[in-house]
């Protein structure tokens, strides 16, 4: 082992330091990407509306357990749909949000009365948007492009968030995997965007909140941005998206707004 002098290491640690700083409060691009002109913009749920709401409700019928039930109820409820669209036997995103939840309470060995867990599920239909939504949709508005979401959640759930957040007008396209019973990253599913918005694959651009989708949607040919609002590492498998950062910056450097 090199032993190197104290300074070196230090101003080594500075350094590293400092770029991890800037890595979050940037977008990274990837260097493999290129650009053409976006005219369209299809964003799953989350990097608009905000799920913290869930486990914050999750937390108050638990308050000991809340955290560990939320977490393993996400974990459930995505596995679930991955293994309804393997197995081929589609179900929507409220009924297996509902037997997922029924499923982590059996798990963890609680109890709760069935009105209390139909008020959890339906928090999926009540959420609030992300503080930098806002101002990101005006200048997207400003610009002249075509806004739409593309998610798993149902085409209800969707229309509801959009209803109480007020953002309705916004979008264009409101597509739900039900559409074509398949869940993402089935590449039926982003394939909707391309039908609804009439335009090719590389004038769509792709804003994920999950680093699985943001692999499918680049897997599928669309500039995709990832929204890593909760700060996960990259996934190992697949290709890296065009863009990452920690907020909506992201998907307005992709479309040439930054």
């Amino acid at each position: 082992m090199i032993d190197r002098p104290l300074s070196a290491r230090i101003s080594r640690r500075m350094l590293i330091g400092a770029l991890a700083a800037d890595i979050a409060v940037h977008p990274v691009r990837s260097r493999a990407s290129t650009r053409t002109q976006i005219k369209a913009i299809v964003f799953d749920a989350f990097p608009i509306f905000d799920p913290r709401l869930i486990t914050a409700l999750t937390c108050s019928y638990f308050p000991k357990e809340g955290e560990m039930l939320a977490n393993l109820w996400s974990a459930k409820l995505f596995g679930y749909t991955w293994f309804c669209a393997a197995a081929g036997h589609y179900e929507d995103f409220e009924s297996l949000a509902d037997k997922s939840l029924r499923s982590a309470i059996e798990t963890m060995q609680l109890g709760i009365p069935t009105a209390s867990r139909g008020v959890l599920v339906d928090a999926y239909s009540r959420l609030d948007v992300w503080p930098d939504v806002m101002p990101a949709l005006e200048k997207f508005r400003t610009a002249g492009l075509r806004l739409g979401f593309l998610s798993n959640l149902s085409e209800q759930m969707l229309r509801a968030n959009m209803r109480h957040t007020n953002i309705a007008h916004q979008f264009e396209h409101v597509l739900s995997t039900d559409r074509v019973q398949e869940f993402k990253p089935e590449p039926s599913a982003y394939h909707m965007a391309i039908e609804a918005f009439r335009l090719r694959k590389d004038e769509i651009a792709f804003a994920a909140f999950a680093g699985w989708d943001a692999t499918g949607a680049t897997w599928f040919g669309y500039q995709t941005a990832w929204v890593n609002r909760l700060g996960t590492p990259h996934e190992r498998v697949g290709p890296r998206p065009a863009i990452v950062s920690r907020g909506i910056e992201s998907v307005l450097a992709l479309a040439g707004l930054d």
